[in-house]
């Protein structure tokens, strides 16, 4: 991958490259920022540059042999480690335990998703149910890997995704990381530091990622997806500058959600039961990440309801219609009903992730804005409700 293809953080690609020229690369980094910032493609960029065999002042040359194996991920110097599952058993061909047995798939992957989260990666490889990781003999392989020489370029360079999938196991490479072989660079690719085993944290060099911006996000829609310039923007509002959400939500239509969304408050706002579980029933049979997605949507919603009753609507973060349902929500809302609120989706999205009963959590959320809106039961089915109607 070229540092041009890369949305955003310049002043990142010029530090990086600095450190080539002047000889000064860190052999142990960690570049850390959160999900869908693109810290996975500058990773993949910068280990291009690294083995470039005419790398210019702001970016590799893309042309030389180096760069055309890196771009198609098969560079016999740059290693990958990812998390995965482990299949231990079955026909010989059906075996993967570890990385390298994955990587068919991972090269792929990288090709059509280079912003993927994890979650996209084990859905990828069709293992949704289950929880990856990397497992000691990763970790073994990692190191007889690296005691190599170099096979055709300068660097041996690692790019290890995500080392919050470590664990314990993340100990046998310390020496490894402390006594590098020559001409050895480790790359690792975090978001969450505290999820890092601390002995492995200690010894990288951290390089930070901030959040990409809405017109980033918007300009990699319309380039890169094709998506609409109106889309394209309403989109990358709702991402907070994640590109792997941004992509999931294109696949979904945002006036769908409005519609559910709008569905679900009538019903908890009306006290009626029936309605409320029926619209419960349609939530549970959605898969994992569309609830997700939704949730976020949620999130997004109700932060421009708590602006507005603040007097700062003045962002046009809405659609009319999104705008019109919002002013009259807001004034059914207090408040801190409604910081509440974005609250339990924030929750409630992270039980979601762990596999927490849908059924379980949808019910509760229905009950608790059942609640938000009615303080006192004098206030069931009160008169105004039918301003609501759609």
């Amino acid at each position: 991958m070229l540092f041009r293809e890369v949305i955003g953080h310049e002043a990142l690609k010029h530090r990086l490259i600095s450190s080539v020229q002047q000889n000064r690369v860190p052999h142990a980094q960690l570049f850390l920022g959160p999900e869908g910032c693109g810290n996975l493609p500058m990773a993949l960029a910068f280990a291009q540059y690294l083995n470039c065999e005419s790398p210019g002042n702001t970016d590799s040359c893309g042309q030389c042999p180096s760069c055309q194996k890196a771009f198609k991920n098969i560079h016999p110097d740059i290693h990958f480690t990812f998390p995965f599952i482990a299949i231990s058993t079955g026909k010989k061909e059906e075996i993967k335990e570890k990385c390298a047995d994955w990587l068919p798939e991972w090269r792929t992957f990288l090709q059509q998703q280079p912003y993927g989260n994890y979650n996209n990666w084990i859905n990828f490889i069709q293992k949704e149910n289950k929880q990856g990781n990397i497992n000691a003999k990763e970790c073994g392989d990692i190191i007889h890997r690296l005691s190599f020489k170099t096979f055709e370029s300068s660097w041996k360079v690692l790019v290890l995704w995500l080392p919050e999938f470590l664990e314990k196991e993340g100990n046998r490479l310390l020496k490894l990381i402390e006594e590098p072989p020559e001409q050895t660079i480790f790359l690792f690719v975090g978001h969450n530091p505290d999820r890092i085993i601390n002995t492995i944290l200690s010894r990288l060099q951290i390089v930070p990622f901030g959040r990409l911006q809405e017109d980033e996000v918007a300009w990699y829609l319309q380039e890169e997806q094709g998506v609409p310039a109106q889309s394209a923007r309403q989109v990358a509002v709702l991402s907070n500058g994640n590109i792997a959400r941004a992509a999931e939500l294109v696949q979904v239509s945002q006036e769908s959600y409005t519609s559910t969304l709008r569905q679900w408050m009538l019903a908890c706002h009306a006290y009626d039961i029936t309605d409320m579980f029926a619209w419960n029933e349609q939530f549970i049979k959605w898969g994992r990440e569309q609830q997700k997605q939704f949730f976020f949507y949620c999130i997004h919603f109700f932060r421009e309801v708590y602006l507005m009753q603040h007097g700062a609507a003045v962002l046009n973060r809405l659609t009319e219609d999104e705008m019109n349902f919002a002013q009259k929500l807001g004034g059914k809302l207090s408040a801190a009903s409604v910081e509440r609120i974005m609250e339990l989706f924030d929750t409630y999205i992270y039980f979601i992730e762990r596999n927490a009963s849908a059924r379980i959590l949808i019910t509760q959320m229905t009950v608790s804005f059942a609640h938000f809106f009615h303080r006192h039961p004098a206030d069931i089915r009160h008169p105004f409700y039918a301003e609501w109607e759609l």
